[in-house]
């Protein structure tokens, strides 16, 4: 018998002062990188999927981060 399934895992990368296109608020926005992972035996073994985010601490909302915040 195999156990296997996938999750992701969350990185927070660093803190960034941006105003968000929802809310119009200039706040803080943590960076985060998420990745997908397969795992067999509840050991994470093979990334399926990268993508950064930032969230917006006033409104809560959570978008796909620009590429030039990344590096």
């Amino acid at each position: 018998m195999l156990i296997f399934g996938w999750g992701w895992r969350v990185k927070h990368l660093r803190t960034l002062t941006l105003r968000c296109p929802y809310c119009g608020n200039t706040v803080a926005h943590p960076l985060y990188k998420k990745v997908l992972k397969l795992s067999l035996f509840f050991v994470p073994l093979i990334p399926l999927r990268v993508k950064h985010t930032v969230q917006c601490t006033a409104c809560a909302t959570e978008r796909d981060a620009d590429p030039a915040l990344i590096s």
